[in-house]
């Protein structure tokens, strides 16, 4: 940002005064869920006991809590001393949130993937941790959970072993999955923080990952979440560490800027369309020229799609089951507008 101010104190929210690997999630009740490692690098790497949960309602305002695992669980994690690169994913089976995490507990042991739901606040966890998945005796870090076509894949980063990105898959969220021994970086640096994500409207999925030895990301795609190749011919060269990806609105980009100042080299379209409203089960989208309206559901699958005129177009979602969209609006001059809406 150009007045380079952070957005949260990381002394004010964590035990150990810095934060790390934050992860934000899109929930399903229209709120965003934040968790971040609690741990500050200079002091070691077996010098992290925790982990920091945060949510929002608009992306700028953010409450926090701490956890430290050896006094909130003594019995089962006492001796931990490494909880690393939490992430959440929404459990639609069970209607709550799942954090999952690296755990080490000590250094007899290695670190194994383990996951937890957030109470009800998202201030704490119901329970202590119970074990995910296990690398057979490897350590095992920053995991990264996708759904395609029924099943659930963990991505991670194989820690000592070679420090690339592979992949376990299992038709539960939360047991059986089976390892795919398979190396899926298209790299020959060591990676980490790999992070997965679907290209709105499409077949195609996104596995990023950095190559922290050389301080730059590499974007990879792929149809089948096992055969990747890289995308080439644009510069990933910044310098933030384990990114998540995440779509905003328009709405959501402006007070993000209004708040915090606009990003450098980032430059604004004057806008030519606007998703004005919707109500009664109706969108209203204005156009000075026209467009194709898309809206796709929290999964990226397109459930409308229409064409505007050159004025007003209502679009009718009566029909749409309770969640949060995506309204995409492009016009024929090829300049395009984002819009959530939560219906509930």
């Amino acid at each position: 940002l150009n007045n380079d101010q952070p957005i949260i104190s990381s002394a004010a929210i964590s035990n150990t005064g810095g934060v790390r690997d934050p992860h934000i999630l899109r929930g399903n009740d229209g709120l965003y869920y934040m968790v971040a490692t609690d741990m500050v690098s200079a002091n070691g790497w077996n010098s992290n006991r925790g982990i920091v949960l945060l949510k929002s309602s608009d992306l700028t305002n953010w409450t926090s809590a701490k956890i430290n695992f050896p006094t909130t669980f003594p019995t089962q994690f006492g001796s931990v001393d490494r909880v690393w690169a939490p992430q959440t994913i929404y459990d639609a089976s069970v209607g709550k949130y799942m954090v999952y995490m690296s755990i080490r507990k000590g250094s007899s042991d290695y670190d194994k993937v383990y996951y937890a739901y957030a109470n009800s606040t998202f201030t704490g966890l119901e329970a202590a941790p119970q074990l995910l998945f296990d690398n057979s005796g490897l350590s095992t870090i920053d995991a990264d959970i996708i759904k395609k076509d029924g099943q659930f894949h963990l991505f991670f980063k194989t820690e000592g072993n070679g420090n690339g990105i592979k992949k376990a898959v299992s038709n539960s969220l939360t047991s059986g999955y089976v390892l795919l021994d398979k190396y899926l970086d298209q790299n020959s640096n060591a990676v980490e923080g790999g992070c997965v994500f679907r290209l709105y409207n499409t077949d195609d999925y996104v596995l990023m990952y950095d190559v922290y030895s050389s301080g730059y990301y590499e974007f990879t795609k792929s149809q089948d979440l096992e055969n990747f190749t890289v995308l080439t011919g644009n510069s990933f060269d910044f310098t933030p560490r384990h990114g998540t990806i995440i779509p905003i609105t328009l709405a959501e980009k402006n007070a993000l800027n209004n708040k915090w100042g606009v990003a450098a080299g980032v430059n604004d379209i004057p806008s030519k369309i606007q998703i004005v409203d919707y109500h009664n089960g109706v969108i209203e989208v204005h156009s000075v020229l026209p467009a194709k309206i898309h809206i796709f559901d929290i999964k990226g699958q397109l459930v409308v799609s229409e064409n505007s005129g050159n004025n007003i177009t209502r679009i009718n979602i009566s029909k749409l089951q309770k969640g949060i969209y995506i309204i995409r609006a492009k016009l024929t001059n090829g300049e395009t507008r984002c819009s959530r809406i939560v219906l509930r």
